[in-house]
């Protein structure tokens, strides 16, 4: 069996070492850097003592995480806190079933995710030692995978994981996006690895000191601006407890991009100007023997926006149950679609296919099954990566706000196509991973929908924007592990 004492990489070698010197840590490293394999390595390493608790996204701490485990042969009893052995949710009554084992069991290696860190939290016993009560924490060792899941200081989960960082011993942070929106993001994260030595240990401060007010609502602020002198200070100030470790020693394939535009027919086009300059369109119901019309209106311009994007791809949402209250407006893109997917499919080739609206999640399938091209949406399941990356599923329909992030999807196929972009550039950023990996054997193309003349052709620019910022973080925190590279190589 392989184990994880396989040879690693030299940037692997590199993030390794980190971990080992550094009990509290960041891995800041580009989606598909192998962050768990290397985690697993140094952990194999280190042997904690203890429980380990490891907090990832629902569908990496249902997959990605055991997968690993068993392709490294890392020697760990395993129990997942969200599913059983038959992958079916924990009900309340399990869960704390299995937290009345913590204090008995073996060292164990438990999964949850990060919905559930304050209920383990406040599930925990209490001891008092005078005037002060302590929780009891069984897990000296703390893996947050995807880190940038604790970026809000005033979430529940900060607040929960803050309460019992004194009793956490090492803290290994794993992300390849810190920084989605700004480098606000990162305050929580350092926090929890060094209480507030390195940023403060007020949010509020260190806003406060390095941002200044950008936008104001109604006299409140709602946006904010970093400071031009700051960016490098804050940079110099987590260096020693971040790792970013540059790609270019990475053997991953080549990536390219393309746009392919969407031409609405042209009564849809003027009823999408019609909508956007009046902010109202009258619509026919869909109920053939109800002739009445129904009216959706966009009360302002965030509501516009939204709806905006919905009508680019097809739909509008028209009550306020978004699972299934919709029309459909245009078929402009699933027509495109199947364009792009049919000759993939027609030679043996599969394709995912992200989407952004539960209405696309049902009207895609439905679309292209209809047409003889199989299709399924992506739920997560162990079962279902297995099959994919066995390139059983043509078609597989991924929702990035669920499932973007962590999972090893790259051995199903080369083909990713954004049905709808996303606001998000960290859906972006990881949906892409998914794909474009270590693993890969092939060039990856990435291709997204652009509806023209709509608001859809803004999508691509945003994102941009975004990511200047996120590069900028992670070019900045690299360790300068050039000449360690070197050694490690020739050794």
């Amino acid at each position: 069996m392989t184990t994880v004492s396989s040879p690693l990489m030299p940037h692997q070698q590199a993030m390794k070492n980190f971990i080992l010197t550094h009990p509290f840590c960041g891995i800041w490293l580009r989606v598909g850097g192998a962050k768990t394999r290397v985690t697993l390595a140094a952990l194999s390493e280190i042997r904690p003592s203890g429980h380990i608790l490891v907090i990832a996204p629902l569908a990496i701490a249902r997959s990605s995480w055991l997968d690993e485990i068993d392709k490294w042969g890392f020697d760990i009893r395993v129990r997942s806190l969200i599913v059983d052995e038959n992958d079916k949710k924990l009900t309340k009554q399990q869960r704390l079933e299995i937290y009345n084992e913590f204090f008995t069991a073996p060292p164990t290696m438990y999964f949850i995710n990060k919905d559930l860190v304050d209920d383990l939290v406040n599930a925990m016993p209490t001891k008092r030692y005078g005037n002060q009560k302590s929780i009891m924490w069984p897990f000296r060792t703390v893996i947050i995978d995807e880190s940038q899941e604790f970026k809000n200081p005033s979430a529940v989960r900060f607040k929960a994981l803050k309460k019992v960082r004194p009793s956490i011993i090492r803290m290994i942070q794993l992300t390849g996006t810190p920084a989605p929106q700004s480098l606000l993001d990162i305050w929580s994260q350092i926090y929890l690895l060094d209480e507030g030595f390195t940023l403060g240990e007020s949010f509020t401060k260190f806003r406060e000191t390095y941002f200044f007010p950008d936008k104001f609502v109604n006299g409140r602020v709602v946006s904010w601006r970093i400071q031009p002198w700051a960016e490098q200070i804050i940079h110099r100030r987590i260096k020693h407890l971040v790792l970013s470790a540059e790609n270019v020693n990475i053997p991953i394939p080549m990536i390219s991009y393309e746009n392919v535009e969407v031409d609405l027919p042209e009564n849809a086009q003027s009823a999408y100007r019609e909508f956007r300059r009046k902010q109202v369109l009258e619509l026919a119901t869909p109920d053939p023997n109800n002739p009445d019309t129904m009216i959706i209106t966009a009360d302002n311009a965030a509501i516009l926006r939204g709806k905006l994007l919905q009508f680019a791809s097809g739909t509008l949402y028209t009550g306020e149950n978004h699972d299934n209250d919709f029309t459909v407006l245009h078929t402009a893109k699933l027509a495109e679609l199947e364009k792009l997917v049919a000759p993939l499919v027609s030679v043996g080739e599969t394709a995912m296919v992200a989407f952004r609206y539960r209405a696309d999640q049902t009207l895609i399938p439905r679309y292209l099954n209809d047409r003889g091209i199989k299709t399924e949406v992506f739920n997560g399941s162990r079962e279902m990566v297995a099959r994919w990356n066995n390139r059983e599923i043509p078609v597989m329909l991924l929702q990035p706000a669920s499932f973007a992030r962590g999972l090893n999807l790259q051995q199903g196929s080369t083909e990713l196509i954004w049905y709808t972009l996303p606001d998000s550039l960290e859906q972006w950023i990881q949906t892409i991973g998914r794909l474009h990996r270590l693993g890969q054997t092939g060039p990856v193309r990435v291709r997204s929908m652009i509806t023209r003349s709509t608001i859809d052709a803004r999508q691509p620019n945003l994102l941009k924007r975004k990511r200047i910022t996120q590069d900028t973080l992670l070019e900045a925190v690299q360790m300068e592990i050039r000449q360690d590279l070197q050694l490690l190589i020739a050794a």
